[in-house]
């Protein structure tokens, strides 16, 4: 498949994050599997989205929205009577004006969820109870399209400074699931 550039350039400088990422997330089969997923997601989600809810998007991007679940996210929680999980330390972007590299690894979601949808359905987790912020990225595809035509349109793209903060994302992301993996070990 034939990627437009920036999106290719992106893919290749984060290969590695992501595979690291996708690695420590592996499936879930199980509830016990989906509720340690679910704590790793939402101590990356929902500092990452805090901050990103505060903060001004470029110019181009102004008349877009990125899909944020956090209201999500946190009704799942409350399904499963799991706490809120904490961060040791809050979502912290690196240097320059790479906001759309965090943007490219948050949208990006969106193409997996079509895929962690029908195992969260498989365990019993649904649109409606559990999984809404899976379900929720699933149906929202179409933003992720809109945020690729910007991304390869925008002017004033910094490659580097997008891919620093796509890297810190990703980086961020496993350090959230790394945490829910070892509380859930402490636990047993």
């Amino acid at each position: 498949m034939h990627l437009p550039p920036r999106r290719n350039a992106l893919k290749e400088a984060t290969a590695s994050a992501h595979e690291a990422l996708d690695t420590l997330v592996g499936s879930f089969a199980t509830v016990a599997d989906y509720r340690r997923y679910l704590a790793g997601m939402a101590a990356f989600r929902l500092p990452v989205e805090d901050w990103l809810s505060g903060t001004r998007l470029p110019a181009a991007f102004q008349d877009w929205q990125p899909g944020l679940v956090r209201d999500e996210l946190k009704a799942d929680l409350v399904d499963l009577d799991a706490p809120e999980p904490t961060m040791d330390r809050p979502f912290t972007p690196p240097e320059g004006e790479g906001v759309i590299g965090l943007l490219y690894v948050l949208e990006g979601s969106s193409l997996g969820a079509r895929v962690l949808a029908k195992r969260a359905e498989a365990i019993g987790f649904s649109a409606e109870f559990g999984a809404r912020h899976i379900f929720s990225q699933a149906r929202n595809f179409s933003n992720w399209r809109a945020f690729s035509d910007r991304m390869e349109n925008v002017r004033g793209y910094d490659d580097r400074a997008a891919a620093r903060w796509a890297n810190t994302a990703f980086d961020y992301a496993r350090n959230a699931f790394e945490s829910a993996l070892n509380a859930d070990r402490t636990v047993r």
